[in-house]
């Protein structure tokens, strides 16, 4: 009899979440139009915009550096800055360049509490590392936190939640590893060098068991300098044996000095 209730109950369960799929769809019909413009697309799980804006995203291609994905105008293989200083992550990931339709879409996601654009933007994310290192094997993903006040704010964290999306598709748990004790304000509005200094002390590796055999990926929203990821990974990287970061877009050299940043070395 118990069993048979046990049973009766689980059922229940898995009913009232497929059901909440349904109506979660029905509200958010997120596989039946464009992630960037809205216009109807064919298949979702071949890509998750049309046509018409894919002639006009500003995909992340060319040659880039093999460490921090920013777009190199010579030859080499590793940009000015990662030669002169060692990334504390092995690679970064990020499918578009901050710009554009890309650009409005995040802020969207972000500002305007869009939370469904977090499935498309994983699996877009998720082709480009397929893409790039289809071996890829990973222990875990975790994410760059906000502060709890800003969270608050915000009513989630896009980056954790970008995360999930990604778990999902990767078959890869997600573990917090990091809290942010600090508010650093807009980045954005800071130099190189200002931004460095700004993000010490912001955040601290919470108290988490990791292996040496661990190899891990810190998921983001946009990357532009690299300070806040960077730091992040400074935190984690002599515990574990690999340290991965991945975001839906990063900035480029042009877009940063227009800024009114300083010239020297604002692009990462």
């Amino acid at each position: 009899m118990k069993e048979k209730k046990k049973s009766l109950v689980v059922r229940f369960m898995l009913f009232h979440k497929k059901l909440k799929k349904s109506v979660d769809h029905l509200i958010f019909p997120d596989d039946l139009k464009c992630i960037f413009c809205g216009n109807d697309i064919p298949n979702f799980d071949d890509q998750p915009f049309c046509e018409e804006c894919e002639k006009t995203l500003p995909f992340n291609v060319g040659n880039r550096c093999i460490i921090c994905d920013q777009p190199i105008k010579n030859e080499a293989t590793v940009c000015d800055f990662c030669q002169r200083e060692k990334k504390n992550f092995e690679r970064l990931f990020s499918p578009f360049l901050y710009g554009a339709e890309v650009k409005n879409a995040i802020l969207s996601y972000k500002e305007s509490n869009r939370r469904y654009m977090a499935k498309a933007f994983a699996k877009i994310i998720v082709d480009y590392i397929h893409k790039e290192k289809p071996d890829l094997k990973l222990n875990f993903l975790s994410y760059i936190p906000l502060t709890s006040k800003k969270e608050k704010q915000r009513g989630f964290n896009q980056s954790k939640l970008l995360a999930e999306e990604i778990g999902k598709l990767l078959d890869v748990p997600v573990i917090c590893l990091f809290e942010k004790i600090k508010d650093v304000g807009n980045q954005k509005e800071l130099k190189f060098k200002q931004r460095r200094e700004n993000v010490l002390g912001a955040y601290r590796l919470k108290d988490v068991k990791l292996k040496k055999t661990d190899r891990i990926m810190i998921v983001d929203d946009v990357v532009t300098t690299c300070a806040t990821v960077g730091y992040c990974s400074g935190l984690v990287y002599p515990k574990v044996e690999k340290v991965y970061v991945c975001s839906l877009a990063r900035e480029t050299v042009e877009n940063a000095k227009n800024q009114k940043k300083s010239v020297e070395v604002t692009y990462l």
